[in-house]
């Protein structure tokens, strides 16, 4: 989400520095869109992480991994190794804390219901 955030804040900043004619009107749109959605995604987290929520943490880790596995495919469609491989190691990662969130326990001293 790091990562997300940097490229959300540069394409805001300069989107010319992140595409050839970033400048005119449809890019600075799409800066603005691609901002709105990881201030939501990184306010959701901040959220999970102060209520140690870990297993809906774990749910929000892992649609992010999906997204970035969906960011792969769109850089292996047009052949760009980089945009490619970046986002594959961040979909690795993501998952991998997605399934060590999903295996802890809830927080001590949390109240679990009994199931009738």
């Amino acid at each position: 989400m790091v990562t997300s955030g940097y490229f959300a804040v540069s394409g805001l900043v300069d989107p010319g520095g992140l595409v050839p004619g970033g400048d005119q009107a449809a890019p600075r749109t799409y800066a603005a869109y691609l901002a709105a959605r990881s201030l939501v995604l990184l306010g959701a987290m901040v959220w999970l992480l102060a209520l140690r929520a870990w297993r809906s943490l774990g749910l929000l880790l892992a649609l992010n991994g999906a997204v970035q596995i969906g960011d792969a495919t769109i850089g292996a469609a047009h052949h760009q190794v980089p945009q490619t491989i970046g986002p594959l190691v961040f979909a690795a990662a993501l998952l991998i804390a997605a399934w060590l969130l999903a295996g802890r326990n809830p927080a001590p001293g949390r109240i679990r219901p009994n199931p009738l």
